[in-house]
Order: structure tokens, then C-alpha cells, then sequence
């Protein structure tokens, strides 16, 4: 491992004021801004109706972190920031923003010590009406559509025979893994469980998608609303690690109850405990954050996850992986 050194502290140490420079340039517009052509900081202060002089500060500041580049007092874009940062293109990921740097986030980690020396939290994430997850439902992170698109290749293709299997997806979130297995089989209907403010985008996504007559919503708390069923497939991604490995398997073994004998069970998202922490970097900076935000949410090891499952009613637990995602999918049988 190679040493720590002063210059890597003070890395750390100021690593957050690239994140609100980029916040504030996102909710700017900035590099909309710059999209078309170069300019000057007077020209791009018109546009954004910004004060001249912190205009340029700003500019400045963005081209110090490599976003943007300077000929003169012309700013202009650098390469890959029309892609991503542009709000016109088609893989714009500014809107990330909301999810990855929070102003939830901000606020609950501002006196992480607290929270160390007594253990307790400022609010509970899991519960109702929590704004942050309609922003995690309306921006997506950049590893939940490949993780979505993964599951789907390591299921099962027959599942649910002809009409195509019948999908439940506990926490649905924005959608995406339920709306990629209904793509993936053309019969499947799918039955997204969250709160009614995150299913009301999640909605959208589905008309958009043209999936509104094959996705139904269930909306509440899904420890204790009706899940229907039965159903071949259920879907539990980024959610078990809101919860105590107790509550956990209290949500896994409702979600047995109605999947039929023979359906599948998959448990998608970071974990734990199955690599080296720097290999495992996010996933546990997405624990201290658990930490803040849940009564006793935690990050579990694959094998926890299988013990769950056992536990829970389910066999044969097997774990994929696929190098260069961070998410892990651990699938098993009902019995």
C-alpha cells in the first residue's frame, strides 16, 4: 500500500470544494452556457445573468479542475464535458448532482463524529416522504442501468414460460431494473413497491418507455402492504442495505411468501466484506452515509446476503459479478 503523504491528505481534505464548484456550475448552467462556442466571462455573465466578476472566478475555477479550458479570457468546454454536461445531450449526467452530492447528504455528514460518538441518526431514510429518493428515482446513479442490464443476462430466460414471468420489485426506485427485465421479456408485467412520491416518477419512466400497461404500482411500506403474487421473479436492488440484518430478513422472508416455488430472488448493490476496502471504495462510503441516515442500515457481505436467503426460504444462492461494476447480484430459488 503506498504511504500517506501530505499532498494526499490535503487531497482529501479539499476534495469537496470540487464537488459544490461542480454543483454550483451544474444549477448555473455553465456549461450549457459554452455549449455552441467559446467566450469570455462577460459574455457567459450576460447569458447566466451572474455577477461579472464571480463569473470569471468561477471560470477560472472550472478550468483548475480540468472542465474547462482558457485561450486568453476565452473559456470553452473541455473534451467529454459536451456529453456530459451539456443538458441537450443524450447522456447528460448533470442531474447526478442531486443523487451523488445531496444536499440531504451534505447536511446529515456536516458533524460525522457525532454521529460516531452516539450512534445515532438525523433522520431515518427508510421512512415515508423523504425527498431524496424521488431525486434518486428522477436521476439515476451511473451503475444502475448496467446493473440493471446485467441481471437481466444472468437470469433465467424461461422464467415465467410463454406469457413471460410476473416481476416484483420491492423498492422499485426510478424503475429501471423491473422496466429492463419487462424489455428483456416482452410478456413480463412488472409490480414496482415504493412510496407513492417515488412511484409518481417512476410512472413517467414507464410511459415513456411505452410499459405503462405492463407495470403496476404498489405503493407503501413494503414490510407491511399487500405484495400480491405470486410472482417468478422478485427484485430487491439498493434496498436491503437501508436495514439491520434482523429487519432484513423479515423483508426477505414476505418477499418468499409470495414468490412461487421454483420463481428467483435477487439481492442487487453494493456490498461489503467480499473484497479489499479500497477495491470496495463507494460501498463504503455509501455505509458511513447509512449510518447517518437509517436506524441500523448497514452494507452486507454476499455471503450475509446468502445466509438471508436460507434463512428466509430460498436455495441454491450463487453470487455474479462482472469486472467494472460495483454492483454484485446474488440470485437464488424459491424452494
Amino acid at each position: 500500500m503506498p504511504e500517506v503523504t501530505q499532498g494526499r491528505l490535503l487531497e482529501m481534505l479539499t476534495a469537496f470544494k470540487q464537488t459544490y464548484l461542480l454543483r454550483a456550475a451544474i444549477e448555473l448552467r455553465v456549461f450549457d452556457a459554452l455549449a455552441e462556442e467559446s467566450a469570455d466571462p462577460d459574455t457567459v455573465a450576460a447569458l447566466l445573468r451572474t455577477d461579472p466578476r464571480a463569473t470569471r472566478v468561477l471560470l477560472r475555477a472550472l478550468t483548475a479542475t480540468g472542465l474547462l479550458e482558457m485561450t486568453g479570457e476565452q473559456f470553452g468546454l473541455a473534451p467529454g464535458v459536451d456529453t456530459l454536461l451539456v443538458s441537450g445531450s443524450d447522456r447528460y449526467a448533470g442531474g447526478v448532482a442531486k443523487v451523488a452530492a445531496s444536499t440531504w447528504e451534505w447536511d446529515s455528514m456536516r458533524d460525522l463524529a457525532a454521529r460516531i460518538r452516539g450512534g445515532g441518526i438525523g433522520f431515518d431514510a427508510a421512512k415515508a416522504n423523504f425527498p431524496y429518493w424521488a431525486d434518486f428515482a428522477t436521476h439515476q446513479t451511473f451503475a444502475t442501468v448496467p446493473g440493471a442490464q446485467f441481471l437481466a443476462e444472468v437470469l433465467d430466460p424461461d422464467l415465467g414460460g410463454g406469457a413471460g414471468p410476473r416481476v416484483l420489485d420491492v423498492g422499485s426506485g426510478p424503475g429501471t431494473f423491473g422496466f429492463t427485465l419487462a424489455g428483456h421479456w416482452p410478456g413480463a408485467q412488472v409490480w414496482d413497491v415504493d412510496w407513492p412520491d417515488v412511484l409518481a416518477v417512476s410512472g413517467k419512466h414507464a410511459a415513456r418507455l411505452g410499459l405503462a400497461d405492463r407495470v403496476h404500482q404498489v405503493p407503501g411500506d413494503a414490510f407491511t402492504v399487500d405484495l400480491g403474487g405470486p410472482y417468478d421473479v422478485a427484485v430487491l436492488a439498493n434496498v436491503l442495505l437501508q436495514f439491520s440484518p434482523q429487519r432484513c430478513a423479515v423483508l426477505l422472508r414476505r418477499v418468499a411468501a409470495v414468490t412461487r416455488p421454483g420463481g428467483r430472488v435477487a439481492i442487487v448493490g453494493f456490498t461489503t466484506g467480499d473484497a479489499p476496502p479500497a477495491v470496495d471504495y463507494h460501498a463504503h462510503m455509501l455505509e458511513l452515509l447509512m449510518l447517518a441516515w437509517t436506524a441500523g442500515g448497514e452494507l452486507h457481505s454476499t455471503q450475509a446476503y446468502q445466509n438471508m436467503l436460507r434463512a428466509a426460504g430460498f436455495i441454491e444462492p450463487r453470487v455474479h459479478t462482472r469486472e467494472g461494476l460495483p454492483l454484485r447480484v446474488v440470485l437464488a430459488t424459491r424452494a
